[in-house]
């Protein structure tokens, strides 16, 4: 009697495993992390690493072309803007074709054709086909910069996953690194290529072919990479979903499922939805349904939360890339100021239109370098990034994420506020970095928060849409200082200090 008592206990488990399943993420915990989680953390990152290179190496190219484009304030930044217009402008329809096709297909294929755009970008000569070139650019990797997330943070379990995140966006710092040293090398270069009279090839060309390398590397990478077993699920392909985790159990520990008892997945409720790209060949059914899916964010449980993720993701975007396109620029006039006087960080940039102007009236030669200095700060800057973080795995661990962010926005406004007055070039470029760094750690800490306060279906669409919202900031804020900073330099510090600190008082609002 006993010993068919215990049979029976010891079948349950199968019994539960055939008729419902288990739950993906119990299988994770079984499986445990491995190889597999392993590149994949690393191909996330090198993508992510590749839309920073593209999106920020941007503040270098405003420079360098300055004089074969013959551009002033106002033209860098729309030089600068463009592709992270073209961001703005995908992000939506690649974050729901992720939800709809799977995450690995927009990954590869969308990086592989903004490779393409990048690499066909460096023989224009016209300024405007240039910007339309980073459009597209834009465009493209749109999918990388968000679909990334939702990829990468369903191959770990709840637990891990905000801290995997936070370790895969430490690439971000390592392309503030990497772009600047990059850019050092490649313009140390004294050479030119007459193409035609009107064209002339030289080295600055060559850092966009720099910038998407970590891109295409990261998305051959991906092509040996199951499909994401939990948007599998989502979509109702059990059978793909257990084949992606029986890979992937089999790299981890070389074991099947079996082994461990595991004989199905259970099916994700939404599994039931329709694939539009399958069922409507009609524009406008497909745009109905398009809105049908995602219409679940703006209601209610997700409506209140969803809309302060995408504000508080707006000011992170508005402060650590619209001004962060700046960064370099402005380090290269504080580094060239030939003042034996102190001076404010807006001194410096008035002092700088006055010498522009006049040397416009001198016909002074254009001069395009860039001050050694400003790389080495520049550099600076980045290894601050990696470090805070490295740091801000422990951080969120011990306090949480609602706290990172708002303590972290906090600081960041008062550093903005304080680079009205203060004098001193170290403490400048001390304040500057901690205004720049503090936000752009809280970007993938926030997309964590999304990913975590939607259910499957609407992850891709979710972080996508906030991402894409996000954007719109670095927009604003880099046309923001290519329009006021030289001429109302103050307000311009002062309203950079107001947004982020608005974003913290609402950060605060959020269930983390």
């Amino acid at each position: 009697m006993t010993n068919v008592s215990q049979q029976d206990a010891e079948s349950k488990p199968s019994q539960k495993s055939m008729s419902d399943g288990h739950e993906y993420e119990e299988v994770l915990e079984l499986i445990g992390f491995g190889c597999v989680q392993w590149v994949i953390l690393i191909a996330s990152g090198l993508l992510l690493m590749m839309v920073i290179n593209e999106t920020m190496g941007m503040s270098y190219i405003t420079i360098v072309s300055q004089c074969d484009f013959q551009t002033n304030s106002v033209y860098k930044a729309v030089m600068s803007a463009a592709s992270f217009v073209g961001i703005f402008c995908s992000s939506y329809f690649w974050g729901y074709l992720s939800d709809a096709i799977g995450r690995k297909p927009v990954l590869i294929y969308t990086t592989l054709c903004g490779n393409l755009l990048s690499l066909i970008s460096i023989i224009i000569p016209n300024f405007w086909i240039f910007v339309v070139a980073r459009f597209l650019v834009g465009f493209f990797i749109a999918g990388a910069s968000s679909t990334t997330y939702a990829y990468l943070g369903e191959f770990f379990i709840p637990r891990h996953r905000p801290i995997v995140i936070n370790y895969a966006s430490l690439f971000v710092g390592i392309s503030t690194i990497y772009v600047p040293a990059v850019a050092w090398f490649v313009m140390s270069m004294d050479w030119s290529l007459d193409v035609t009279e009107s064209f002339t090839f030289r080295p600055w060309r060559l850092l966009t072919v720099f910038y998407f390398v970590p891109g295409l590397i990261g998305a051959m990478m991906l092509i040996k990479m199951p499909e994401s077993p939990k948007i599998l699920l989502s979509m109702g392909r059990t059978d793909e979903a257990y084949a992606a985790v029986e890979w992937i159990a089999l790299k981890n520990i070389g074991k099947h499922l079996h082994d461990l008892k595991v004989e199905a997945l259970k099916s994700d409720a939404f599994s039931d939805r329709e694939n539009i790209l399958s069922v409507s060949k009609s524009p406008t059914v497909s745009f109905r349904k398009m809105w049908a899916e995602t219409a679940p964010l703006l209601k209610r449980p997700h409506l209140k939360n969803f809309c302060i993720s995408c504000i508080v993701m707006c000011g992170l975007f508005f402060s650590s890339s619209g001004m962060g396109l700046w960064y370099p620029e402005i380090l290269n006039r504080l580094g060239s100021s030939v003042a034996e006087d102190a001076m404010t960080v807006c001194d410096v940039i008035e002092a700088s239109v006055d010498q522009w102007q006049a040397n416009i009236t001198t016909d002074v030669i254009c001069n395009d370098q860039i001050n050694t200095k400003s790389y080495i700060d520049t550099i600076t800057y980045g290894s601050a990034l990696i470090t805070g973080y490295i740091v801000m795995g422990f951080v969120i661990n011990q306090i949480g994420r609602k706290a990172s962010i708002t303590v972290g926005l906090a600081i960041a406004a008062g550093c903005a506020l304080s680079l009205v007055w203060i004098k001193n070039e170290a403490v400048i470029i001390v304040c500057f970095c901690l205004y720049l760094v503090l936000p752009g750690l809280c970007v993938s800490v926030l997309s964590g928060v999304v990913v975590d306060l939607v259910p499957t279906n609407l992850r891709g669409k979710a972080v996508c849409i906030c991402l894409m919202l996000g954007r719109t900031g670095s927009v604003f804020g880099s046309n923001i200082i290519g329009i006021l900073l030289e001429s109302y330099c103050h307000i311009t510090f002062g309203l950079f200090s107001g947004f982020v600190l608005f974003c913290a008082l609402l950060a605060f609002l959020l269930p983390m």
